[in-house]
């Protein structure tokens, strides 16, 4: 984890990558730097004339609301320290240009600014590099002073790796500035070419010991020690319980998937889909999978899936006690079971209706659409077509087709970003088919 040379740290590494992209992109203008100067010393007192330089000053830190609530206070109601909570900060950087002739500052910003959207993370490696480390080709005794001194700032060993994004001026939020101007009038200097940016997050986090406590044994009379089901990815089984998943298969209403995790077994294990218990039979369930039926009539799209673990207390009474896993994401695809096509063909365009029937229902509320796509050897462009909007559940949607080549198209249905299967012959994907050529 980050240090307080993070600070520092951070700057070093931006102010390597502008120059290094500087000198990479060869700038016939000359002789330029690249510092991170405050902006009043951009013209030093006495001296009116100006060089050509890209400057990178941080004018700002502000607390990251995210990562600082991230763990438990720091202190107990007795004073003990119990955690370390980090010290989260945003960053704020502006980024300025100064020319000695005119359109050079307005050069150096534009390459700057390019330099920052095209990198916006800073990488482990980058970070390796620009600092000095283990295992990279920039040996650190030949770093300035300063930046020898901040190979220790552990900045590449923060698991929240750094990002780069342009800073949004808003009057309303807290710890922006109101105008661009404010910053250089705090400086009491004339406003120069510049870009604001932010760069989050830097993670500080103590060095100081934290008194621990031993993992529970005991809950409620039943000794054990206690481990949330957790889901780390859902697979889906076209054979059935107990078979092997097939990854390139379709999750459908009334299949069976596997949910693949750690601890998902327990004394009373159920599954859960949105506001519904799932059945789930005793020899499917296992610690890393638990093999379960969708309902047939699932609505098509996105759906939430989780592991409940219920504990009976020894002493017996009501169950009262629960452990939910991760709630995983269930991405369900559309069943067709046919379509209808209504129109007529003009000058060889289409024009026209097409309906499509599911197999399972489509809300009301949920967004359909229909994938229009050239058969095998087709020369004709792919299209969509918003399905009309519906006032009640139903198994049918239909879209409006106007001035489309008239061909066959493999056709599918699209519902909360999840699109129905094609089937698949000798020479690629051969239906189903909706003939808009009749």
């Amino acid at each position: 984890m980050s240090n307080a040379l993070a600070l520092a740290g951070v700057t070093a590494v931006i102010k390597d990558l502008l120059n290094d992209g500087l000198i990479n992109a060869d700038i016939d203008l000359g002789q330029f730097s690249v510092t991170s100067l405050p902006l009043d010393e951009l013209q030093p007192p006495g001296n009116s004339s100006q060089i050509d330089r890209l400057n990178i000053y941080m004018w700002n830190v502000t607390r990251n609301a995210a990562w600082s609530n991230e763990r438990l206070p720091a202190r107990a109601s007795d004073g003990s320290r119990i955690d370390s909570p980090f010290l989260a900060l945003d960053l704020h950087f502006v980024l300025t240009a100064t020319g000695s002739a005119e359109l050079n500052a307005e050069i150096l910003l534009g390459y700057g600014m390019q330099l920052l959207h095209e990198t916006p993370v800073l990488t482990r490696d980058a970070i390796r590099t620009a600092l000095g480390g283990l295992n990279t080709p920039v040996d650190a005794q030949l770093l300035p002073p300063a930046q020898r001194f901040l190979t220790s700032s552990d900045l590449a060993d923060q698991f929240e790796q750094i990002r780069i994004t342009p800073a949004v001026l808003d009057n309303d939020k807290p710890g922006q500035i109101e105008a661009l101007s404010n910053i250089w009038s705090a400086f009491s200097t004339s406003l120069r070419a510049s870009a604001l940016y932010q760069v989050s997050c830097v993670l500080i986090e103590s060095q100081t010991p934290v008194r621990s406590s031993l993992p529970v044994l005991t809950l409620g009379g039943r000794t054990a020690q206690i481990r949330a089901p957790q889901i780390l990815r859902t697979r889906p089984l076209p054979g059935g319980a107990g078979t092997l998943p097939d990854p390139i298969a379709s999750i459908e209403p009334g299949s069976f998937v596997a949910l693949e995790g750690t601890a998902l077994a327990s004394e009373i294990t159920r599954v859960v889909l949105g506001d519904r218990t799932l059945p789930v039979q005793p020899q499917d369930i296992s610690n890393v999978r638990i093999d379960v039926q969708l309902p047939a009539d699932i609505q098509a799209g996105l759906s939430r899936i989780a592991v409940e673990h219920r504990f009976v207390p020894e002493g017996g009474g009501a169950d009262r006690l629960w452990e939910m896993s991760n709630a995983a994401a269930l991405v369900v695809a559309p069943v067709m079971t046919g379509h209808t096509v209504t129109g007529a063909v003009t000058s060889s365009r289409f024009n026209g209706d097409v309906t499509v029937d599911l197999a399972h229902p489509v809300g009301a509320d949920q967004v359909a659409a229909l994938l229009f796509n050239p058969v095998p050897g087709g020369s004709e462009r792919a299209f969509s077509v918003r399905c009309a909007s519906r006032t009640t559940d139903g198994t049918q949607v239909t879209a409006t087709i106007r001035d489309v080549i008239a061909a066959n198209y493999l056709i599918r249905v699209e519902i909360g970003g999840a699109a129905s299967a094609l089937t698949m012959g000798g020479t690629g994907f051969n239906g189903p088919i909706a003939d808009l050529d009749p």
